[in-house]
């Protein structure tokens, strides 16, 4: 499809994007969704540069700048990190794929109501006065977006993923699926075929039964009378090496019916 005007030039493929998207989901422990059809969005952009100058109180000589910004075509919003990144004219593109899902938004004013939008807000920016500054050079520039639709739990949710650099946007608003018991067990178990898990779990059980001890008699640690044969091992005479045991024979129990 032939465009009017320049596109930023896509790096991040719609495959890509989808594999984004079903990761993102994944993490969020959801394994039942449905993702609909995956969108590439033109946003219109007013690129420009500007030059302003600063008046100096006690000097003759007045400080000047130049720069380029962008003024987004729908929002009216400056974004000076995209003009930094805009390419070169020649590896901007006037045309993309056929077979791309394509929408093409227009600006909601016009490039002389861009002009004065801009003025207002750049100097706002520098710091001057409008008077001081001369925009020049606007075009209109199109960034891409791949936009995508997720639904999970019966409600759908929309992601932006940048077709440029590949970050999504909107994961937030993707709930996140508490496990269940099985899944839990079931991720314990596999964790601990993992060299050196077991010794992981159990510091971790004794260092919560230590805790639970402190916590006793106004924060202060009681100190049990040992009741156990003299000849039993002192490991054994300690909380954590029974809630040890216990859990070990839960967990072999669940491997043996899960």
């Amino acid at each position: 499809m032939f465009l009017g005007n320049p596109v930023f030039p896509i790096s991040f493929q719609i495959e890509q994007v989808a594999e984004t998207v079903e990761a993102t989901i994944k993490k969020k422990n959801w394994k039942s969704f449905d993702r609909g059809e995956i969108k590439l969005v033109l946003t219109p952009f007013y690129i420009f540069y500007y030059d302003a100058v600063f008046e100096e109180e006690g000097k003759t000589t007045k400080k000047s700048e130049r720069g380029r910004l962008a003024l987004n075509g729908e929002t009216a919003e400056l974004r000076k990190e995209l003009a930094k990144s805009l390419p070169q004219e020649n590896e901007l593109v006037k045309e993309l794929p056929d077979q791309y899902p394509l929408v093409v938004r227009k600006p909601l004013f016009t490039k002389n109501e861009a002009e004065k939008i801009a003025l207002l807000k750049t100097a706002s920016l520098v710091g001057t006065n409008r008077d001081n500054i001369v925009l020049t050079g606007f075009q209109v520039i199109y960034y891409p977006m791949w936009i995508a639709f997720v639904t999970v739990a019966k409600q759908t949710y929309q992601l932006e993923i940048s077709a440029i650099t590949g970050e999504i946007f909107g994961e937030e608003k993707v709930p996140e699926r508490e496990k269940g018991f099985v899944e839990i067990t079931k991720e314990t178990l596999s964790d601990l075929k993992r060299p050196g898990a077991w010794i992981e779990y159990s510091k971790g059980i004794a260092d919560f039964a230590g805790d639970k001890m402190e916590r006793n008699n106004s924060g202060r640690v009681r100190h049990v009378r040992k009741t156990g044969p003299s000849n039993m091992p002192e490991i054994m005479q300690r909380p954590f090496f029974w809630i040890s045991i216990i859990l070990l024979v839960i967990l072999i129990a669940l491997t043996m019916y899960l």
